[in-house]
């Protein structure tokens, strides 16, 4: 095997460095979930309404790492707290993949490489940073993958169902950890019991406490819910080129359109092009002397990867981040099914990290990134505190806008009522402030005679916020006085 040429501060260095990235670049192009769960565990950060069957704790895990900041003092958000959380799960998920491949006695060098190229993948980057269930779901997984190479499968069976409860998606594991444990039936059986009864009770009881258990909803429908938009896929041609592509994905994502263009990125990618060069030299030298190696893959890993896959082939195939619960094993099976000899695996896996940084989590970090937020820090000068702000839908754009102005009152209307309309001007008047009133809102107004015809009396037109693009399409409508409006016509 030979002596490793990395003693282990240095290994411990080079593995932490995908968690320096998470925290120093951390995505400003936030995953709409992700917003979605910050809002409700600021509204109701110890709540049984965090109860989602999907991701059944996490946002109670949120709510507590929120609530626990706020008694130690620390006013912060509750998104920028997941997106620490799931920086420091990640980053201890790159040391525990460096642990499977070692229980796999690949070499001490060559494992830290390949960790790397677990580390620094596309999605799972993207996501190490972001508020979302599948870090901290997967990290779990990887414990309990080591405990189960260790044979101590009661503590695999409680990490997997913890892992469950984070993800619902965690549960193919189970399949996983039975086929890794086959044919001690006995073992087996022991295993599934202590991960699936857990999980079954906790389910039942989330059921009852939450809004799950509202009248008319059977707890089958709501174990299985999903958002209108999910749905399995059944065009065999199309959802297998869709899954490679998304596999690839996994590993390079980005687009050359998202360059930044600043110093930081014209050095990375003058870095980049030397790493690719390094890459080709050594892929050449490995052809002409022969070091390229394969040996059969685990039947297990293989499975691992199988079973995810399999699934992921009809449901929602598009979805490149539920294919995260297959990164791993992916990696361990190219680590221990390909020997490419030592400098080929780390010019690999700096190529690809040099090209993830450069066209995918470096121009993410940035503000300009995301349309919506961009906006939203815009208007921070405009909204001044409590300034009431009416919309109808809470659309995905509004909950990024809505989320960085919290210094705005926000108002959701079902039915735009004049005389509503008329209070909540005279409350913005009398302290100084305007009325703003959302797109969803301004076209359910201008259905209603009697709201239309107030909005012409007290809308400032010429003081309209916009902003349109490829993919977003958002606007505000200021409101004043009828003499101010009479000034503005004037």
């Amino acid at each position: 095997m030979g002596k490793a040429l990395l003693n282990w501060r240095w290994r411990t260095f080079i593995l932490a460095l995908p968690f320096l990235f998470y925290c120093l670049f951390p995505t400003r192009n936030y995953y709409w979930d992700g917003l979605a769960f910050a809002i409700d565990i600021e509204k109701h950060p110890l709540s049984s309404a965090l109860l989602y069957p999907s991701h059944l704790i996490y946002e109670s895990f949120g709510g507590w790492l929120y609530r626990l900041s706020e008694i130690a003092g620390m006013h912060t958000r509750a998104l920028y707290l997941m997106q620490g959380a799931n920086c420091v799960l990640a980053g201890l998920s790159v040391f525990l993949l460096d642990k499977c491949l070692r229980l796999r006695n690949v070499p001490a060098d060559i494992a830290v490489a390949w960790a790397l190229v677990f580390g620094f993948s596309a999605t799972w980057w993207r996501f190490a940073s972001d508020a979302n269930a599948y870090v901290p779901a997967i990290f779990l997984l990887l414990c309990a993958e080591i405990l189960l190479e260790s044979n101590r499968v009661t503590a695999a069976a409680v990490l997997t169902a913890c892992a469950m409860l984070f993800h619902e998606l965690a549960v193919l594991f189970l399949l996983v950890a039975l086929i890794r444990l086959f044919p001690k039936t006995k073992t087996a059986l022991l295993f599934l019991a202590i991960a699936v009864v857990p999980v079954a009770l906790a389910y039942v009881i989330a059921y009852h406490a939450g809004p799950g258990g509202a009248p008319g909803n059977g707890f089958f429908a709501w174990v299985t819910w999903h958002s209108p938009d999910s749905s399995f896929s059944f065009r065999p041609l199309n959802d297998v080129i869709v899954s490679l592509r998304g596999t690839l994905r996994l590993f390079f994502g980005g687009r050359l359109a998202e360059f930044a263009g600043d110093a930081v990125s014209k050095v990375s990618v003058a870095v980049l092009a030397a790493a690719i060069a390094a890459f080709f030299v050594a892929l050449w030298q490995a052809i002409r002397k022969r070091e390229l190696r394969a040996i059969a893959p685990s039947r297990y890993l293989l499975a691992w990867i199988g079973v995810y896959v399999i699934f992921l082939l009809f449901w929602m195939p598009q979805n490149t981040f539920y294919r995260l619960f297959y990164l791993a094993p992916l990696v361990l099976l190219l680590a221990t099914a390909l020997h490419p000899g030592l400098r080929l695996v780390w010019t690999f896996a700096a190529v690809l990290a040099l090209w993830n940084f450069t066209f995918l989590s470096y121009p993410q970090s940035r503000p300009e990134a995301n349309a919506p937020l961009r906006f939203a820090l815009a208007r921070v000068q405009d909204w001044s505190p409590g300034t009431p702000i009416v919309f109808r839908t809470f659309h995905p754009d509004l909950w990024t806008i809505s989320y960085f102005n919290q210094q705005a009152s926000w108002i959701g209307l079902d039915h735009p009522d004049p005389n509503r309309l008329q209070q909540l001007l005279d409350q913005a008047s009398a302290g100084g402030r305007s009325l703003w009133i959302e797109e969803t809102a301004y076209l359910a107004a201008q259905a209603d005679p009697a709201a239309r015809n107030w909005m012409t009396l007290h809308e400032l037109p010429k003081e309209l916020i916009e902003f349109k693009d490829d993919r977003h399409d958002f606007r505000f409508h200021r409101f004043g006085s009828a003499q101010a409006t009479g000034r503005e016509s004037n």
